[in-house]
């Protein structure tokens, strides 16, 4: 029952920007081999059917032997609704299920209520705790905007430029035919598409 290779992990994040690899070494020191370690970047609110890596680890875990291990709960949902029916599946298979130090073990017996239960209290404070966030973040950016806080990016004058030093020399420079708009723009750092446009609001043509 304790065979490694019958421990998995599953370590999640919102996107791909986000490092996932604090999660991986946290599995790794719970006794996960790297190998068996499947990583998400997708939404914790998502519904199980669109977690598709969580989806294929439970295609091969082994009824009545298998392990899954996670740091915390937010790695496995924010949505009770999928939390509740992932631990149906631990349940149903009698799977072994541990969410950083709580473990609820249903391969040699009927689910453990108490561990249960605590877990899905987390999984109900881990979707308050994102919509809570999500409530701040809107509150924040509606008392900029009240404040007269203009919020994106600042637009791009002819004064901005005049004071860009880089795109003062590089803008010369391809006036003068030495460089090409694409040779600008890389010696410049952006794009080609925001060159060009940033040529016309200098040159009084946007």
């Amino acid at each position: 029952m304790n065979d490694t290779n019958e421990v998995y992990g599953i370590a999640r994040c919102s996107t791909n920007k986000q490092d996932v690899e604090y999660e991986v070494n946290e599995l790794i020191k719970k006794g996960v081999p790297r190998e068996n370690i499947f990583i998400e970047y997708i939404t914790g609110k998502a519904d199980l059917d669109k977690r598709i890596e969580l989806n294929k680890l439970f295609k091969i875990v082994k009824p009545g032997i298998s392990k899954i291990v996670a740091t915390d709960i937010t790695r496995i949902a924010r949505n009770p609704k999928t939390f509740y029916e992932i631990m149906e599946f631990i349940e149903k298979n009698k799977l072994c299920l541990q969410v950083g130090t709580l473990v609820c073990d249903c391969r040699n017996e009927e689910l453990d209520i108490m561990t249960s239960t605590m877990l899905q209290v987390l999984a109900i404070f881990a979707s308050f705790d994102l919509k809570m966030k999500k409530f701040q973040i809107r509150l924040g950016l509606q008392n900029a905007v009240d404040k007269g806080v203009q919020l994106g990016r600042k637009p791009v004058t002819k004064k901005t430029l005049d004071n860009d030093p880089m795109f003062l020399k590089y803008y010369a420079q391809y006036k003068a035919g030495q460089i090409n708009l694409s040779e600008m723009a890389r010696l410049w750092g952006k794009c080609r598409n925001t060159c060009y446009n940033n040529i016309k609001v200098y040159e009084g043509r946007k």
